[in-house]
């Protein structure tokens, strides 16, 4: 546990170490580079959206469902198809979160999928050598053509620029086929390597014809594919090239397999003689992850890559730029909560979810090494910053409860009342609420008793929140977006009362990625992954009622909280802006775009707390780091005004178009911020209050995550094996 002091205010930190998450293999990646969203699916069937506008966000998340895999995906407009080893090609709902189509193939495993440059055709490549095209244009997916039986799998497909052809890849041969007629009009043999065959995995098509693959020789091969002719191969890595990629000009080449290193070849124009011919050098290399890469896409000059170890990787493809951001294999938040009364701490995992009790202390400094401890006196009679060390627990951690979902079924969301006496946790098809009796220290006597005879409207739902109370429960509902509001009654016997519904729709439009509801129960704020944010506020004492829609902004909502003793509203963007809100007067009263941390441009604030002793100190982390802002007054009054002409104005919904909400331009009331305190951390999860001058970090050890990982590719280094 860490203690510090900010001016005479002791504030002390619980470090939680034992969330230890299992790393999700990233199996396939898909880039819509018109909408700036990279679609994602993992190891265990999960589909993970992120909007890639500006610093990565993840925005939605398509739960793993039975039996599901998923090898392949690629977009279609606005629409995402994938493919996997149960034969069907699935269309999804990215409204609701669940297929919207499904439809099996023939030739029964389904190993790769493309869809042509118009996007009305979808190909597929199945385990028995059979690739059928499917029309979808017009917003259907229909059965179109089915090509010859090719001997063995089909294990990659690209169409060429103009849609007649297709290309695919498989054991010892690339085939080039005619899609009107579903013919093979070209064979290209692959040499065989030591007497073994030669296996292509992978295959892109530029828009002259020219066909790339890597295969698992570790050699990329570049051919002809108007003259079906061999035109270079490269060494490129020692082992399997899984996955090659190029960029939007196609004068770059991107690969990667088991070997964990990205290398990147240039097009380069080379002149001998009198004869001028393209050939690809050797350019770049990036050292991204730690163990197999299976996916690339490029969007400009960014690289998205995954693999193995389940990170997504992000690095540059220009010598100007050696910037590399990593995002772990993680759930999307909030998977951690906090009862404040009990201090229990909930853990969520993708299928079962963990109470434990946090420890305590009385103050006394931990004891440590006398030379640190020198060295530590030192420095803090040097440093003007605050105090900060390391305080003795009164008593350890303890685990009270392990808690699987009914048939393993993936969990969407889970929560702890704050006074620790209710469980709540939602999957896509149910929902439980259970009465908590937490265990006495030291006796193994934990109590969950399920909830039953619920009222109708008690159904799954995506975020599940209790009141600061433990009063009310409000439930978001996947498929309607409503929000619906329960009392909780304890009157001799334990029940759960509805109290009313509300209407989210004609305010946000798309998923809702952020919920929050004040600590006063007046108000409920959510946040749509159409860049809404949306307040609803108690009317008359009763009952809730559209309140106001904020000013939209141009980029994505990633974290919201509200103010326990005034009615503001803190928000941060994925652009790194941070606002604050006045619910009542309707204005901004606090505004800022300043990167406050280095790796603001690349990691996006996840979480906001705000400090009930200090309304002036803003607390936010990201991944990286943890760090306090301090409102001050603006120096002039330019932070009021609004140009109604900038692209990024923030604009009200139709209903109430020409109006403007009234911006406060005094420079008393306006404010900006400044950075205060900054701490660094590596995977800061989450962060919550437990008392007025506690806090919770959950944070999760990247050691863990790779000591459960396969062996790595090994090769020689310095002559040693």
């Amino acid at each position: 546990m860490n203690g510090g002091i900010a001016r005479g205010e002791r504030t002390k930190t619980h470090n939680v170490r034992f969330y230890n998450l299992t790393p999700r293999s990233i199996q396939s990646i898909a880039c819509n580079k018109l909408w700036h969203k990279l679609a994602i699916s993992r190891s265990d069937g999960s589909i993970e959206i992120w909007d890639t506008q500006h610093a990565s966000y993840l925005e939605k998340v398509i739960p793993k469902s039975p039996g599901n895999s998923v090898e392949g995906m690629v977009w279609a407009g606005e629409r995402l198809f994938s493919v996997g080893l149960t034969g069907e090609l699935v269309e999804w709902d990215l409204l609701l979160l669940k297929p919207r189509r499904k439809q099996f193939a023939t030739g029964n495993a389904i190993w790769c999928v493309d869809v042509n440059a118009t996007g009305t055709d979808l190909a597929i490549g199945t385990e028995e050598g059979y690739i059928n095209i499917f029309d979808i244009d017009n917003d259907q997916m229909q059965y179109k053509n089915l090509f010859d039986k090719q001997e063995g799998r089909v294990l990659c497909c690209k169409f060429d620029r103009s849609g007649e052809f297709l290309v695919t890849g498989s054991v010892s041969a690339i085939r080039i086929w005619d899609v009107k007629s579903g013919h093979a009009l070209h064979k290209m043999t692959v040499s065989r390597d030591k007497r073994k065959d030669v296996i292509v995995w992978s295959l892109q098509v530029l828009s002259d014809f020219t066909i790339i693959a890597g295969d698992s020789r570790g050699q990329v091969s570049v051919w002809d594919g108007k003259m079906a002719a061999h035109l270079e191969s490269h060494q490129v890595l020692k082992a399997d090239v899984l996955t090659v990629a190029v960029n939007e000009e196609e004068n770059m080449l991107m690969c990667s397999g088991i070997e964990p290193i990205i290398r990147i070849y240039a097009k380069t124009k080379i002149k001998r003689e009198e004869i001028e011919y393209h050939c690809w050098v050797k350019f770049l290399q990036r050292s991204v992850h730690d163990n197999d890469v299976k996916a690339l896409a490029c969007e400009g000059d960014r690289i998205f890559s995954g693999g193995m170890d389940g990170y997504l990787g992000i690095s540059s493809a220009s010598k100007r730029s050696s910037t590399i951001s990593k995002y772990g294999p993680f759930l999307k938040n909030p998977c951690v909560a906090v009862s404040t009364k009990n201090r229990l701490l909930l853990l969520r995992y993708t299928n079962y979810f963990e109470i434990w009790r946090l420890g305590s202390t009385d103050g006394r400094p931990q004891l440590v090494a006398l030379a640190d401890d020198k060295k530590g006196n030192e420095t803090k009679h040097k440093s003007n910053g605050p105090e900060r060390g390391l305080l003795a627990l009164n008593a350890a951690p303890e685990k009270l409860l392990e808690f699987k979902s009914k048939k393993e079924e993936p969990i969407v969301c889970a929560t702890i009342s704050p006074d620790g006496q209710w469980l709540c946790y939602s999957t896509q098809k149910n929902i439980r609420l259970f009465r908590f009796v937490s265990a006495v220290t030291g006796k193994n006597d934990t109590q969950l008793v399920r909830i039953r005879g619920l009222p109708e409207q008690f159904k799954a739902a995506t975020h599940v929140t209790f009141s600061s109370d433990s009063k009310r429960l409000f439930l978001v509902h996947p498929d309607t977006r409503q929000i619906h509001v329960f009392s909780i009654v304890n009157n001799g016997s334990t029940d759960l009362d509805f109290i009313e519904t509300i209407e989210t729709a004609k305010h946000i439009r798309d998923v809702i990625s952020l919920f929050a509801v004040s600590e006063c129960g007046t108000y409920i704020v959510a946040a749509g992954a159409d860049r809404t944010i949306a307040v609803w506020s108690i009317y008359q004492g009763k009952h809730f009622r559209h309140h106001l829609n904020m000013p939209r902004y141009s980029a994505i909502t990633t974290a919201i909280a509200i103010h326990a003793k005034e009615a503001r509203l803190v928000a941060a963007f994925s652009d790194g802006k941070i606002i604050e809100y006045d619910l009542e007067e309707m204005c901004f009263t606090c505004s800022e775009s300043e990167y406050f941390v280095e790796n603001a441009e690349t990691h996006c604030v996840t979480n906001i707390l705000l400090d009930t002793r200090n309304t002036n100190n803003i607390i936010l982390h990201n991944d990286a780091y943890l760090y306090v802002l301090e409102k001050v007054a603006a120096t002039n009054g330019d932070l009021g005004h609004h140009d109604e002409h900038d692209d990024d104005a923030l604009v009200l919904p139709k209903k109430k178009s020409g109006k403007k909400l009234k911006r406060i331009i005094s420079d008393s009331k306006v404010s900006s911020l400044r950075l205060k305190f900054k701490k660094s951390y590596e995977h800061l999860i989450s962060l919550c209050w437990l008392s007025s001058d506690e806090l919770v970090a959950v944070g999760v050890n990247p050691i863990t995550l790779i000591e459960q990982l396969p062996d790595v590719f090994k090769q020689k280094k310095f002559g040693t094996a």
